[in-house]
C-alpha cells in the first residue's frame, strides 16, 4: 500500500483544501463555519472533517499538525453542533428533515473523525480533548434521534443498526443508554439482512447502495466479532467481480435506484476489498483492490475518499499487494434475481428477466441495447416472464394478451368512470401473444432467435438501442447516429464504428413500418434505435457481433 498511501493523502489534501477555502466566515451566516452551500446542511461538513483530521495526524501531509487547519476543524465543529437539531438529528434538506437515516450516515463519519483523535491524538493535549469533547457531545445527542426514529430504503436500516452498535460501545459506561441503543438495533436486525446466497442486496444497486450496506456490514462485524455480518460483505464483493465490464465500469442497468444506467467506476469499494483481504488473504479480492487503485491513479481521479479509514486499520496500511486485475471471464446466473452476467474475450453480455430492456451487449466500451416491441393491448414491450439457463446462453419466455372490458353485471352506484372500480368488471381475452427468445453464445458474439406465435397480424419489432455519435455503415448509405432518431434496417447487415470498436448487427427484415404506439411507449431519446419488423407469427435469427 505504500505507493497508494501517497495517492490517498494527496486526494484527502485536495478534498482538505476545497474545504478551507470554501468554510463560510461570516459570523451572520447561518452556514458559518460550514462548507458553503445552496442550501443550510451540516452533512457536506461533517464528512469533510474525516478527510481534515487524517490529514491533520498523518506525517507525511502538508497540513500535519497545522493550526489554521485545526482551527477550521474545531470552528466547524461549532456550526455542526448549532446544525444538529434539538433531538439530535440531522436534516437532508432537500427532502428529509429529522432524519434519523441521514444521521447515522453523519455518524458514520463523526465516529471515523473520533477514533482518528483517540488513535493519532496525545491524550494530554487540551487542544485534541477540545475536539474529542464536541465530537462526543454531537454523536450522543446523534444516537438518540438514531434510536426514536425511522428510515425509507431498505439500506437504511442497515446505517442506524450499525451507528446504533457503535454508539452501544462508544458509551458503554451508561449503561441504560447503551442497552437501549443495542435493543434497537436488535429490533432492526430481527428482520432478517436482505442479502440473498449470491450476494445481492434488495436495491441491486451495483454503482452506489451495496457499497452502502457493505460498509454497514463490516461496521457491525467489528462492533459484534459476529462473522457473519462478512459474510455478506464477502458474497456481494464476489458478485460485484462478475458486474465488472470490459471498459472496467459497474453494470448498473439492474439497479432499482438513481445510480441506474449510469457509468461508475468502483472506487468506492476499493477499501472494502481492500479490507477483506487484508484479514485472510484472497487473491480475487487482492487483484481487484489493487486494480481499483492503480487504475484510479493512472486515470489521474481523484483518490477515493478512504484515508481516514485505512488510517484506522494498521492491517489495511501495511497490506502488500500480490495480485492485479478483475476476472477476465465469468458466467454467473443470478437465480433470485433473474439475471444472467457472461463475460468472454471479446465481449460482455448481460440479461434481465422482468425488464423490458432485457439484453445489454458490450465490447470495451461500447454497449447495445436489445428491446421487442409488440404493442398488444397494454402491453407495449417484450418483458421476460420466465428465464432459463442453457449451456451457451439462455431463454427468455413471456405471454401477453389482448383484452377488453364487458358490462358490469350489476348496476354500480355511480356513473362516473373515475369512481368505478374497474377490478370488478369481467375482461374478455380475445386472444394471446406467445413470445420465445434464445440467446446463444458464438465467439464474436450473441445469435438471437426470435419465435413469436398465437395472435397473428401484430407488427413486431425487434429494436437495438445503439449510443448516439458512432457511425453507421451499410452497403448503401452511411451516417452518423443522432439522439433519438432511428431506421429499420430491411435486410443486410450494419457495421456500427464507435472508435476502435466495431459490432456488425443483422440481418434486418421490414415487413412493416410501425415503430410504435402513440401510448405509453418507451422513447429511446438518447441513442439511436436500429428496427427490424416483422408481421407475426415469425420467426426469425439476429445476431449481435464484434469485428
Amino acid at each position: 500500500m505504500e505507493r497508494y498511501m501517497a495517492h490517498l493523502l494527496k486526494g484527502a489534501e485536495y478534498r482538505t483544501k476545497q474545504f478551507m477555502g470554501s468554510q463560510v466566515g461570516d459570523p451572520a451566516s447561518l452556514q458559518y463555519g460550514g462548507i458553503k452551500g445552496d442550501i443550510w446542511e451540516a452533512k457536506p461538513t461533517i464528512y469533510a472533517l474525516t478527510s481534515a483530521l487524517a490529514v491533520y495526524f498523518h506525517k507525511d501531509s502538508c497540513f500535519y499538525k497545522d493550526e489554521q487547519l485545526y482551527a477550521a476543524v474545531n470552528l466547524a465543529l461549532d456550526f455542526i453542533e448549532r446544525t444538529q437539531r434539538e433531538d439530535g438529528s440531522f436534516d437532508y434538506p432537500s427532502c428529509n428533515f429529522k432524519s434519523a437515516a441521514d444521521t447515522s450516515f453523519c455518524f458514520k463519519r463523526l465516529i471515523a473523525a473520533y477514533r482518528l483523535l483517540v488513535k493519532y491524538g496525545n491524550s494530554s493535549d487540551e487542544a485534541i480533548t477540545v475536539l474529542k469533547e464536541k465530537y462526543l457531545t454531537i454523536m450522543h445527542k446523534a444516537l438518540d434521534a438514531i434510536r426514536e426514529g425511522g428510515f425509507h430504503t431498505p439500506n437504511h436500516r442497515w446505517g442506524i443498526a450499525a451507528a446504533l452498535l457503535q454508539g452501544s460501545n462508544l458509551f458503554a459506561e451508561e449503561e441504560g443508554f447503551a442497552a437501549g441503543l443495542k435493543a434497537r438495533a436488535d429490533q432492526y436486525l430481527a428482520e432478517g439482512i436482505d442479502g440473498d446466497e449470491d450476494g445481492e442486496y434488495a436495491e441491486r444497486s451495483t454503482g452506489n447502495y451495496n457499497a452502502v450496506v457493505n460498509n454497514a456490514m463490516m461496521a457491525m462485524y467489528q462492533e459484534t466479532g459476529d462473522e457473519a455480518f462478512l459474510g455478506y460483505v464477502e458474497r456481494n464483493l464476489s458478485m460485484m467481480l462478475t458486474y465488472m465490464d470490459p471498459d472496467d465500469t459497474i453494470f448498473t442497468q439492474n439497479s432499482t435506484r438513481q445510480d441506474q444506467g449510469k457509468l461508475e467506476y468502483a472506487d468506492k469499494y476499493f477499501y472494502q476489498y481492500l479490507y477483506m483481504c487484508s484479514r485472510e488473504h484472497c487473491p480475487a479480492f487482492d487483484g481487484a483492490a489493487h486494480k481499483i487503485i492503480k487504475d484510479n491513479m493512472e486515470r489521474g481521479d481523484l483518490a477515493p475518499d478512504c484515508l481516514h479509514i485505512v488510517m484506522n486499520h494498521d492491517e489495511m496500511m501495511g497490506y502488500h499487494f500480490k495480485e492485479y486485475g478483475f476476472l477476465e471471464e465469468y458466467r454467473k446466473f443470478f437465480r433470485h434475481a433473474g439475471v444472467l452476467r457472461v463475460r468472454k474475450p471479446s465481449y460482455t453480455y448481460t440479461v434481465l428477466n422482468g425488464k423490458s430492456a432485457f439484453l445489454y451487449f458490450k465490447s470495451q466500451g461500447t454497449m447495445l441495447c436489445v428491446k421487442i416491441g409488440e404493442s398488444c393491448c397494454d402491453i407495449r414491450n417484450f418483458i421476460p416472464q420466465t428465464i432459463e439457463e442453457l449451456p451457451d446462453g439462455c431463454r427468455l419466455e413471456a405471454e401477453a394478451e389482448s383484452w377488453y372490458y364487458l358490462p358490469f353485471k350489476e348496476k354500480q352506484d355511480t356513473s362516473d368512470w373515475w369512481k368505478m372500480d374497474q377490478t370488478k368488471r369481467e375482461k374478455l381475452i380475445s386472444s394471446r401473444l406467445k413470445a420465445t427468445l434464445e440467446i446463444r453464445e458464438k465467439d464474436q458474439g450473441l445469435e438471437l432467435h426470435l419465435k413469436a406465435e398465437g395472435l397473428d397480424r401484430l407488427p413486431l419489432r425487434l429494436e437495438i438501442c445503439i449510443p448516439a455519435g458512432v457511425t453507421l455503415e451499410h452497403p448503401a448509405f452511411a451516417l452518423e447516429a443522432a439522439a433519438g432518431e432511428g431506421m429499420i434496417l430491411k435486410d443486410g447487415y450494419l457495421e456500427v464504428h464507435d472508435g476502435s470498436v466495431t459490432m456488425e448487427i443483422g440481418p434486418g427484415f421490414g415487413e412493416h413500418s410501425f415503430k410504435g404506439h402513440y401510448s405509453g411507449e418507451e422513447i429511446n431519446s438518447a441513442g439511436y434505435t436500429v428496427y427490424a419488423n416483422g408481421y407475426t407469427p415469425l420467426e426469425k435469427h439476429f445476431s449481435l457481433m464484434v469485428k
